[in-house]
């Protein structure tokens, strides 16, 4: 039986994964507890934008993962290991390496550009000249840089052993893999520092490949397994109420935000260490609702979402032009705006409106069809006939 053509609720969900990144990424520089952390910290904050990030940290990524394990298994089942790994080269790698100089380059000046108008400055960058030795960042690259590092390791496994497919397509009770995927989320991130950070060190972090390649492999085990979508209908309603009580305990016991001298420190060590019972404590919390929001969001989207919809479809193909820029040009927009005395939430829309158009817009009538579009996408000319996702 060979797979659909199509999956809509993938094209759906990573749509939706896309837009909620643009507004995390504006909303943190609004939160109070991301005041000290932020590239862009205003002096407008609100406390309603702490909730905002710390909800959309918890699932947003680990989504991003199982739509990509999940579509890389597509790809091997209709092309096989060896098409795979070289579309993932050329459409992960290649554009990692391509865009990673700009995207530093665009970093580096919009932070210049930014000190000399912003008033009052970003609190972050006193940890920026307390560093004696930075490290290269591969900033909100990050994603690609992991992704592929994952690629390789499912090629290995699968060229080693060909039939991992079927030892993957087997039935198991719906409640053992967010149990799985719990338990691997605590282990890998009691070493880290809760909220978790953005894994965008150059050199491979162990925890990093763990805690994201375990929804990697729930992407794979979900292709393979389509029926457990429809097994775990009736499953909505517990798994909504432990999502909404896992948050609400993870916000109540969540560590108070870092100071700017913790911030600094870290800058000088290169990292937070965190320790205690506390932290196991909130670190469990948190592997709950990590794992309780990022199934439920793909169950909802899957039950309600699975239809054709073509802005849906176009935002999905605008996705990956989408994510390599929208940092940059959010800062750009951002940073005139500390000097403005409009509330928070205005800030907020015109950060996240601003962003989106320009990133769109330079997709649609610069990139779409030139080569740097097929590069994202792939070729335009047999568009019709097949389109491999990219993520």
């Amino acid at each position: 039986m060979h797979p659909p053509s199509r999956f809509n609720f993938i094209d759906n969900l990573r749509c939706f994964a896309l837009l909620l990144g643009i507004v995390f990424h504006a909303a943190l520089a609004y939160s109070p507890y991301f005041h000290n952390i932020w590239l862009s910290a205003d002096s407008s904050k609100a406390v309603i934008f702490d909730g905002l990030t710390h909800w959309l940290h918890l699932f947003r990524m680990p989504v991003f993962f199982v739509i990509a394990g999940f579509c890389s298994a597509l790809i091997i089942t209709k092309k096989g290991a060896a098409t795979f790994i070289k579309q993932r080269l050329k459409r992960i790698l290649l554009p990692f390496l391509v865009f990673l100089p700009l995207v530093i380059a665009s970093f580096i000046h919009v932070l210049s550009w930014g000190a000399d108008i912003a008033t009052p400055l970003p609190p972050i960058y006193a940890a920026f000249n307390a560093m004696t030795e930075p490290q290269i960042s591969t900033a909100h690259l990050w994603f690609l840089w992991i992704l592929i590092q994952l690629c390789l390791l499912h090629w290995s496994v699968y060229h080693i052993s060909g039939s991992l497919h079927k030892r993957l397509n087997c039935t198991v009770n719906m409640a053992i893999y967010p149990l799985i995927l719990m338990a691997c989320c605590f282990v890998t991130l009691l070493a880290q520092p809760t909220p978790f950070p953005a894994p965008d060190k150059l050199l491979p972090q162990l925890w990093a490949l763990t805690f994201y390649g375990a929804f990697y492999l729930f992407g794979i085990i979900l292709f393979h397994n389509p029926a457990l979508f429809k097994r775990a209908h009736s499953a909505i309603l517990p798994l909504s109420l432990t999502a909404i009580l896992s948050l609400t305990a993870y916000l109540v016991y969540l560590p108070e935000a870092p100071t700017l001298q913790q911030v600094i420190a870290a800058a000088k060590q290169g990292a937070f260490t965190p320790s205690g019972i506390q932290h196991m404590q909130v670190v469990a919390i948190q592997a709950v609702a990590i794992v309780s929001w990022t199934t439920l969001i793909l169950l909802l989207g899957y039950r309600f979402f699975n239809q054709k919809n073509n802005i849906c479809r176009y935002l999905s193909d605008a996705s990956y032009w989408v994510y390599l820029i929208h940092v940059p040009v959010l800062l750009y927009i951002q940073m005139p705006l500390i000097n403005t005395a409009l509330p928070a939430i205005v800030k907020l829309i015109i950060s996240v409106v601003g962003t989106l158009s320009i990133s769109l817009l330079t997709y649609h009538f610069a990139v779409k069809h030139t080569v740097i579009g097929r590069l994202l996408t792939g070729n335009h000319k047999n568009i019709k006939k097949q389109r491999d996702v990219h993520t």
